[in-house]
């Protein structure tokens, strides 16, 4: 193009670059409460990395549009490297992204969910959207960042999106970590919940607390006044695992996991059928998919784990 001038070229490089970015963090920010269609989140990659970049190119540099798309072409070939690196090296094997499904990990890590102020403490407390046809009549379940489980009847109906989290595929995970794994009675789900029994231990869960072959676990600062429930709200099932009655013994490639939100967690302690060849309590260690290190959205629960 002629007569391109410095001052277009710095004036179009800051649009170009920091438009898309405050769209895109306008997005994120108005999609909080709701999680949007993926038709929606297509259509919103496309117009900030084409259609925008594009439109002020031709603007600053008073060209076509059609022009405008080969001038920025090469921009978007650039990242194909990146994004073939990112297929098949750093999502299989060293990192990857979530969304939580459920708030088995509340106040932890947070699923969709209501909001609520704990009448104990005063502090943001969580529970789980019911719905009105098939819900309990009685009031929801809900869990603060100090552990106290409350019901309130009159919780605020606006459904909150999760924490979104990234997870290390190649640590190796230890006691008290947040793993993410493939549920062993359906691999194609996948859960996330605090590891706490590691193999070749007998687990039991008592008085509040877990116990590895017969000794007291303590756990990190961070899990003060945490209480796991050997014996579960409106369970009719037979003894859960971990109970004196029914204690979780590991083999030697398998993990226990629990729930923070003890009440509402479907964990360890209530599985029925195990993955082929393994105990029905137990997280196999083919099923491990990595640990979680960070909360990276949203921002106000950004949180480091490891």
């Amino acid at each position: 193009m002629p007569d391109v001038t410095t001052r277009q070229l710095l004036l179009a490089t800051v649009l170009v670059f920091g438009l898309p970015l405050l769209l895109t963090i306008l997005f994120l920010y108005v999609t909080r409460s709701v999680d949007a269609p993926i038709v929606v989140l297509v259509a919103v990659q496309i117009v900030t990395a084409v259609i925008v970049p594009c439109l002020v190119i031709a603007r600053v540099f008073k060209t076509r549009f059609i022009r405008a798309v080969q001038v920025w072409l090469p921009t978007l070939l650039a990242p194909v490297p990146c994004v073939v690196i990112v297929l098949f090296v750093l999502r299989p094997f060293l990192y990857g992204a979530f969304v939580l499904p459920t708030n088995s990990m509340a106040q932890t890590l947070i699923g969709t969910h209501w909001r609520g102020s704990c009448p104990e403490c005063g502090s943001p407390n969580y529970c789980t959207p019911v719905d009105s046809f098939y819900g309990s009549p009685d009031p929801p379940r809900m869990i603060c960042g100090n552990f106290h489980v409350t019901q309130l009847p009159n919780v605020a109906k606006l459904a909150h999106s999760g924490d979104r989290i990234l997870v290390a595929k190649f640590l190796t995970p230890q006691r008290w970590d947040l793993v993410v794994f493939q549920y062993p009675e359906n691999p194609s789900l996948v859960y996330v919940d605090r590891l706490v029994g590691m193999p070749g231990e007998e687990i039991l869960v008592r008085d509040g607390s877990v116990w590895a072959n017969g000794k007291k676990l303590t756990p990190p600062d961070s899990l003060t006044g945490i209480n796991y429930l050997s014996e579960i709200p409106n369970w009719y099932g037979p003894e859960t695992w971990g109970s004196a009655e029914r204690p979780a013994l590991l083999g030697d490639d398998e993990y226990f996991v629990l729930g923070d939100f003890s009440a509402q967690s479907n964990d360890c302690r209530m599985w029925k059928k195990g993955a082929a060849g393994h105990n029905p309590f137990a997280v196999p260690e083919s099923h491990l998919i990595g640990v979680v290190t960070h909360i990276y959205w949203p921002l106000d629960r950004w949180r480091i784990f490891r």
